[in-house]
């Protein structure tokens, strides 16, 4: 079954659901291993000028639902509800990170790789990224990495900073932007986790285009296309389009950066998730979007730099 955002977001607001086989607390990569071949992976070439050809493994929202008695009871409960719904994630995440290893790839993920802020999942992030090797990882983060309750209060700034820091130390790289080149590629991760940017996003990215290679994205909340939005409002009937600059998301600061970047000729692709369905569409006249389904369910891109 694929779960979509409406049906997500449905199953958020259930807590009370019966107890849930929980994944083990010491599963080790073999676990990934042995889950290779359950994995959904979609394979893509990039023409991007790079220096030399490499490869790349973008996934995105995991949705890890570990807790322990260092949280309080409540986050415990719940951690008990969500991985009834996500009993797999573990699974087909160190088979992913599995497959990055076998193929020598970068390690990309979009957010949403944890569900709920515990102490146990940023202690499994931390691990997780202190054992792989610098030049192996990046990512953008995700609304659900700083989710207290799923759906407890409004989510915005003054609710992120709430948790920024404690999240911060857990990943590999400046949640908040960030580049990382390689092969002459420019991989350019920024926030986007509730619809939409900073305000001086533009002044960022320009610093990043004046370096004069190639630029490919990432962030959790994928860009509005007329393509895009016409599958989420009437395609799935969602009664929001989680879409980045869609009318309904519709604020200055987003709307100006994604004009500012169709502009950009060295901007070569953008990689996001966040909807949990696979979707590949045009963006600019220079880049394509590329939206990963969920990694719970096995999703995963391949992607062939050259």
């Amino acid at each position: 079954m694929t779960l979509n955002r409406r049906d997500f977001l449905k199953l958020s607001a259930s807590l009370c659901a019966a107890p849930a086989i929980f994944l083990t607390d010491n599963v080790s990569m073999s676990v990934g291993a042995e889950a290779l071949d359950d994995l959904k992976i979609e394979r893509h070439t990039l023409n991007v000028g790079a220096e030399r050809p490499f490869t790349a493994v973008h996934i995105s929202d995991t949705h890890i639902t570990f807790s322990d008695a260092r949280d309080t009871e409540r986050t415990q409960k719940l951690a008990e509800s969500r991985s009834k719904y996500f009993s797999k994630a573990e699974r087909y995440f160190l088979a992913s990170a599995e497959y990055a290893k076998k193929k020598d790839a970068l390690l990309l993920h979009t957010g949403d790789m944890i569900d709920f802020l515990s102490e146990k999942n940023l202690e499994y992030v931390k691990n997780f990224y202190d054992n792989m090797g610098n030049d192996s990882r990046f990512v953008s983060a995700g609304n659900h990495e700083y989710s207290h309750y799923l759906g407890e209060a409004k989510e915005d700034e003054a609710y992120k900073a709430q948790s920024f820091d404690r999240v911060q130390k857990s990943f590999p790289n400046d949640l908040r932007f960030a580049s990382k080149i390689v092969n002459g590629v420019n991989f350019v991760a920024f926030d986007d986790v509730y619809h939409y940017v900073a305000d001086n996003i533009i002044e960022l990215f320009e610093k990043e285009v004046k370096k004069g290679l190639p630029i490919v994205t990432l962030c959790h909340v994928p860009f509005f296309t007329p393509e895009l939005y016409h599958v989420q409002m009437e395609e799935k009937k969602e009664r929001f389009s989680f879409l980045l600059g869609a009318p309904d998301t519709k604020r200055e600061s987003s709307d100006r950066f994604l004009s500012w970047l169709k502009t950009q000729p060295l901007f070569k692709a953008h990689l996001s998730g966040h909807l949990h369905y696979n979707h590949v569409c045009q963006f600019s006249d220079s880049a394509t979007q590329y939206v990963v389904g969920g990694n719970f369910q096995g999703n995963l891109y391949e992607f062939n730099f050259v």
